[in-house]
């Protein structure tokens, strides 16, 4: 899979090599500032079913998703990875803190990155509170905007256009 440009919007599915017996599939189609188009492209080495584009589209929607949670939250300025061990650990510090009235706090967490990193401590529950809830709620938007991206396929769009459907 690779990302591609070209001046004209990309057909959708196509013939990359007819010789060859490779068709190639177009998504996540975007005009660029100069006109230009990006997208990504897939190659198969037969014609692809809906299904197989399907794969190939959720499975690039959901990489991208996980990707924007591990590395897009900011909190108060500072970068946060949000890896599914430290989710783990964020969750771990705040059920515990509930769970103890804040007698488990101070905890200490390391934000940034690491060239820069930054060590946040949390003494109340609610300063912790404040941090979770915040993480949760960056994490739902991720997944609502990777559902909404794979929900606003439109598939129909994958078909050989009448020149190359009569190769």
């Amino acid at each position: 899979m690779i990302r591609a440009s070209s001046g004209a919007e990309p057909k959708y599915l196509r013939i990359a090599n007819k010789r060859l017996g490779k068709f190639a599939v177009a998504f996540d189609v975007k005009r660029e500032d100069d006109g230009n188009f990006s997208f990504m492209e897939e190659t198969f080495d037969h014609l692809p079913s809906k299904e197989d584009i399907r794969q190939v589209i959720n499975a690039y929607y959901n990489e991208q998703t996980e990707k924007d949670i591990i590395t897009g939250f900011v909190y108060d300025g500072i970068p946060v990875w949000l890896s599914s061990e430290n989710q783990f650990n964020f969750k771990a510090a705040f059920d515990l803190a509930i769970q103890t009235s804040g007698s488990s706090l101070p905890v200490k967490f390391k934000f940034g990155t690491d060239s820069a990193p930054v060590y946040k401590s949390f003494g109340t529950v609610e300063e912790l509170k404040d941090f979770y809830t915040k993480t949760i709620a960056y994490i739902q938007k991720c997944l609502e905007d990777g559902w909404q991206k794979k929900d606003s396929v439109d598939y129909s769009i994958y078909v050989l256009s009448k020149e190359e459907d009569s190769l």
